[in-house]
């Protein structure tokens, strides 16, 4: 049996799926189970409102500069 995922748990993963430009279908799919299309639309403006960008994890993933 599986633990439980906390808010906290659900909120990175909701993050990661944001900031890799991931919809927010594919992060509702990500949590099937464990929060809702609505919980995650919601995550989803918030970051928006943070002003997050939703392409930051890709940018630093491409971060060329970083890798010198």
């Amino acid at each position: 049996m599986t633990e439980p995922m906390t808010a906290d748990q659900a909120r990175a993963v909701v993050y990661d799926a944001y900031t890799t430009g991931l919809p927010q279908a594919a992060a509702a799919k990500l949590l099937t189970g464990r929060a809702t299309p609505a919980w995650v639309a919601h995550e989803y403006a918030a970051l928006r409102r943070r002003g997050v960008s939703s392409m930051a994890g890709q940018q630093t993933l491409f971060d060329t500069e970083a890798a010198e």
